[in-house]
């Protein structure tokens, strides 16, 4: 479903409706207002002023994390030898939509209370989770709330930010109902014993670079596997009838399956590894050199004749010189950032199955659009 919406959570210590002119203009039209009393006013003026004050009937809300570099698994660091992992809600939004395939998504995941927070922090919020057909619930941390309030100097690069970022992906609606393009599907209920195992083994591959679609097994179909050069099965009980002809068809036709069957069931970090070890980076959508801390998603249009590709840094600033190769045959290339809607100089070079562009020094997020 179109992401309609640009939502924000008031800040409880906005009191004062006057504050409301700090969103004239903006791509912000839904606003989620605490109940209390002393915001009362608040909502009278903003219901007056035309915003939506609840989450509307088609709107799914997950609850997320603040995106960003994290320590690496068993508490290691991303030092030399540490492999340097990514928060990211973007897979979390892909199997929300694939749930409630009729549903907007929205992701709440307030900024970390401690944690510093740039610009460029709000920024990657917004961008993880619009690039995956999502929207981010805009949510100022405490210091940022006040600085604004207050009229302060230093509180106008980072709102600026939000605003620039918020209304660059409500001008692209139409990106938010591109067809998701992958090569790995997670064939899975997602419900009871199997919740835990089916996320963080989706939340694992997004980790490890691949490109992996949840296929909830209620809307299992030939057509769901489509496009596919692998497919994992990890709930414990074993596929009904239907399932494993479907499942058999896919092989037959050349693809590669992972069961529980197979092995034990027990760890979804050895699952993600060893999908990604089986499918081999020669089938890579996309493949970076220079990118440091990095997400991407590709989406195409229904007429498939338009790809965007959706790149992410999620360090504290982006890359300086970073070479991106996204698999597919394509024409032309152009790309744009919230700074630059446009950006002149690319480099771009044309491969027999691939494009592979060089990009300038660039923000933390970057789309690419690909003509085929």
């Amino acid at each position: 479903m179109e992401a309609r919406w640009t939502p924000m959570r008031w800040p409880d210590a906005w009191k004062d409706p006057t504050l409301l002119d700090l969103l004239k203009g903006t791509a912000i039209d839904c606003l989620l207002i605490g109940p209390g009393e002393e915001l009362g006013p608040v909502r009278i003026r903003a219901q007056h002023d035309g915003y939506e004050l609840a989450a509307p009937p088609a709107v799914t809300v997950i609850k997320g994390e603040w995106p960003g570099v994290k320590l690496g698994r068993g508490g290691g660091g991303a030092g030399p030898t540490g492999v340097p992992w990514v928060n990211s809600n973007g897979w979390a939004v892909r199997l929300a939509m694939a749930l409630n395939p009729e549903a907007a998504v929205w992701v709440d995941a307030s900024p970390v209370a401690g944690t510093f927070v740039t610009a460029d922090s709000y920024l990657i919020a917004i961008a993880d989770s619009a690039a995956h057909g999502g929207r981010w619930i805009v949510s100022l941390d405490a210091p940022l709330a006040a600085s604004l309030a207050a009229g302060k100097a230093e509180a106008q690069k980072p709102w600026k930010r939000i605003l620039e970022t918020t209304a660059f992906f409500a001008a692209r609606k139409m990106w938010s109902v591109y067809a998701p393009v992958a090569n790995l599907g997670v064939i899975s209920d997602f419900t009871g014993p199997n919740e835990f195992f089916g996320q963080e083994l989706l939340n694992l591959l997004a980790r490890a670079g691949a490109h992996a679609r949840p296929v909830p097994l209620a809307n299992l179909s030939a057509g769901s596997l489509q496009g596919l050069r692998a497919i994992l099965y990890p709930d414990a009980a074993p596929p009904s009838a239907s399932v494993r002809r479907q499942m058999e068809t896919f092989v037959k036709g050349g693809g590669v399956l992972m069961t529980s069957e197979k092995r034990q069931a027990d760890d979804p970090y050895v699952w993600a590894n060893d999908a990604v070890v089986m499918l081999s980076h020669r089938y890579d959508l996309v493949r970076f050199w220079n990118g440091g801390a990095t997400g991407s998603f590709v989406s195409t249009s229904p007429e498939r004749k338009q790809t965007v590709v959706h790149l992410l840094f999620y360090s504290m600033r982006g890359p300086d010189s970073a070479t991106v190769r996204v698999a597919g045959r394509f024409r032309s290339a152009r790309a744009a950032t919230v700074e630059h809607p446009e950006v002149t100089n690319l480099e771009v070079q044309s491969q027999k199955e691939a494009m592979e562009v060089h990009l300038p020094l660039v923000s933390q997020y970057v789309a690419l659009q690909l003509e085929s």
